[in-house]
This record gives C-alpha cells, structure tokens and sequence, in this order.
C-alpha cells in the first residue's frame, strides 16, 4: 500500500536508492528513507497518533474507496484512533468520515458540497 504514496515523491526516492546503490526500491528501503528524511513519520507522526490530537475540534474525513494514496485499511485505523479521542472528549458529534463510493483520489461535486455543509454547520461566528 506504500507504493502508491512514494510515488508523489518517486524522483527523491529514485535519487535516494541511486546513491545508496539499491536496485530494488521495498518497504525497508522506504523506511530507511523515511527515517533519513522525516523520522517518526510512520510512527508517532503518522496519522493515527495525530490525528486524534485534532479532537475536540471539528473534523470532517472525505475519501474515495479506492483511492491509492489513502487506502481504506489504513484510513480505518487512523479513524479508529480519531473517533476513540472524540468520544473520550464528548465530542462524537464533531467528527465524521464520508467514503465516496467508486472514487480515487479526487474531489468530486458531491465531496465538494459535503465539505461546504460541513463548514457552514461548524464555522458558525
């Protein structure tokens, strides 16, 4: 699942691996990266330990369901955490998740208006 989000940043990678002499880029050649360049970016700055710190403010979710970049596994562990923090706040209310059905990594019309109900709902003066 890693494969699709390197590939936002596929040149810095190739760049990495080329000086390093690694012919075959794999997730411990990631990790590495990752520590390298951002560490504890997959561990405690990864998605599921931070953003459950956003909790108890507002927060609205919208994915595709077959979206690469954030795949439903890991989007459902990040929720997880999330909800479990705004529940032990009061604050179930203020967080949603909405899965676009047959979606990738876009934001459509519907996702668009969705985010619009969101924000007059919650960026009340």
């Amino acid at each position: 699942m890693w494969m699709s989000r390197v590939g936002t940043f596929q040149s810095a990678v190739d760049e990495a691996a080329k000086e390093a002499g690694v012919g075959n880029v794999d997730a411990a050649f990631i990790k590495h990266f990752y520590d390298r360049v951002a560490p504890g970016i997959y561990t405690q700055f990864d998605a599921p330990a931070m953003v459950p710190l956003i909790a108890p403010r507002p927060l609205l979710v919208i994915n595709g369901d077959s979206d690469a970049r954030t795949p439903l596994p890991g989007l459902d562990e990040c929720m997880t955490s999330a909800k479990q923090a705004y529940h032990q706040a009061a604050a179930d209310d203020k967080v949603k998740l909405y899965i676009e059905k047959n979606t990738g990594h876009t934001v459509t019309p519907v996702a668009l208006q969705t985010a619009v109900d969101w924000l007059v709902t919650w960026l009340k003066p």
